[in-house]
């Protein structure tokens, strides 16, 4: 029943009522004009919170800021806290160039010579950039032997085409260029406007197809990763939308500990990774999303805490009188939860089980063990009793968080690259986007120069074993 249904317009009097009679009649209309004012300006409220969640769904910049702002006055001093020793950019161990000033003859005041008395130095680090052009004399011989046909090669070479094809880019800069298109979101486009800046034509075609080649040549390395990730203890699994020459596909991040591969796949279902999962033994860390469902049938299952509190928190808001309390007491079992689970490197293992269990205990008395009327909520509470081990998993797993908030950073930089970029035009480019982005990332986690170890992979000789940067 809505809030107008319940404003009913109280019985007319009588034509020959009495004055007393008169005047309660007209006090019960202000008091039903009073009550349908005030479901006005709460309807009113509603459709402008509406009108507002439907312009920020639409809005394309910054759609990750803070909403609320918090009290100027409760923000912290920026800068470090007191007591720590002050500290300044380290001195350069090696001066490569040494100028002197223009030495001022006249004095700017009243044009008097002027007699030095003192002198101080200071040193500038800066960044030059050169093309530089190498040319490799390759000879070829031939075996006396066999009669087969041998070529040598320099460390520096990259490949052994001639030809139309000896005129090659160098592996800094494809390197250079996968580092700043596939890790900083960076179009082709604007990658051979920036080259040019410093000297270095190339086409936009040209960096395409180089990014082809870099995939092939990282396959290996890429395959080798795959069963990294297998080999974690915990995995976190996120999707978000991606497209393939303009068709709506999506895009999966598989991320451990030090290991993160990328799919692209055209559905969300979870049968598009259940093949690549199926070997694996550890835990699963997810949000609540029935696509994971079916997977966490087999697999072990972590629910995000975070995602959970959300859906509880919106339940509580739209839930009246005492159908608030379940949710409400949902809402506050979360927050002291993922605060302890936050706090498990600070306490004591002993303290930290015992704090867990109560928890644990607190969870089936109060919510496996409910029984509400309330629709909305006994659908909630089925699933929480369902999904009663993926709940508390981070209570009883030392090495499980209470959130999946570590694949939402890694599903981050390829939403800035879907936004500049426009996501993939062809299966070869996503081909290349899964091995080259997955390589990057990884990368990262293990603290390895991405850069620096794309140019050996170049230069290496496709012919010898490849060795992966782990």
């Amino acid at each position: 029943m809505s809030d107008y249904e319940t404003l009913q317009s109280p019985p007319r009097p009588p034509k020959d009522a009495s004055r007393p009679e008169l005047l309660g009649h007209i006090e019960a209309l202000e008091a039903l004009l009073a009550r349908a004012l005030k479901v006005i300006v709460e309807q009113g409220e509603r459709i402008e919170k509406l009108e507002q969640e439907v312009r920020e769904s639409k809005r394309q910049a910054t759609p990750f800021r803070r909403k609320k702002r918090k009290d100027k006055s409760k923000h912290k001093k920026p800068g470090r806290k007191g007591g720590h020793q002050r500290e300044r950019r380290a001195e350069p161990k090696q001066v490569d160039e040494s100028h002197e000033a223009i030495h001022a003859e006249q004095c700017p005041c009243c044009g008097d010579a002027v007699e030095t008395v003192d002198s101080y130095t200071q040193t500038q680090e800066d960044i030059h950039t050169e093309k530089r052009t190498r040319q490799f004399t390759v000879y070829v011989g031939k075996c006396t032997g066999c009669g087969e046909k041998v070529e040598g090669r320099h460390p520096f070479q990259t490949s052994t085409a001639r030809g139309s094809a000896s005129q090659q880019l160098g592996p800094l800069a494809l390197a250079l260029a996968a580092h700043l298109h596939y890790g900083e979101g960076m179009p082709f486009d604007k990658l051979r406007e920036h080259f040019a800046q410093l000297g270095l034509k190339v086409s936009t075609s040209a960096l395409v197809r180089a990014m082809d080649r870099i995939a092939s040549r990282g396959r290996n390395a890429f395959e080798a990763l795959l069963d990294q990730v297998l080999s974690q203890e915990v995995l976190h699994i996120d999707e978000t939308g991606w497209s393939i020459a303009g068709e709506p596909c999506w895009l999966w991040v598989l991320s451990g500990k030090d290991a993160t591969v990328y799919f692209v796949r055209k559905t969300r279902s979870s049968d598009e990774v259940a093949d690549f999962l199926k070997d694996f033994k550890g835990v699963m860390v997810t949000d609540g999303a029935k696509a994971y469902d079916k997977l966490g049938k087999k697999l072990t299952r972590a629910l995000c805490l975070l995602h959970l509190r959300r859906n509880a928190k919106a339940l509580e808001e739209k839930q009246t009188g005492g159908a608030v309390c379940v949710p409400r007491a949902l809402v506050d079992w979360l927050d002291r939860t993922i605060a302890l689970v936050g706090q498990r490197d600070e306490l004591s293992r002993r303290a930290f089980r015992r704090q867990a269990k109560a928890l644990e205990r607190e969870f089936e008395q109060t919510f496996v063990a409910c029984q509400p009327t309330n629709a909305a909520n006994r659908r909630m509470v089925e699933r929480l009793r369902t999904w009663h081990d993926a709940v508390v998993r981070s209570l009883r797993d030392m090495h499980v968080p209470a959130t999946n908030n570590h694949a939402e950073r890694q599903v981050r930089p390829s939403v800035v690259t879907r936004k500049r970029g426009g996501c993939n035009r062809s299966e070869r480019g996503v081909r290349a986007f899964e091995v080259i982005t997955s390589l990057l990332v990884s990368a990262r986690q293990k603290k390895v120069d991405f850069v620096d170890w794309l140019v050996a992979l170049l230069r290496q000789d496709p012919l010898q074993p490849q060795v992966a940067f782990w």
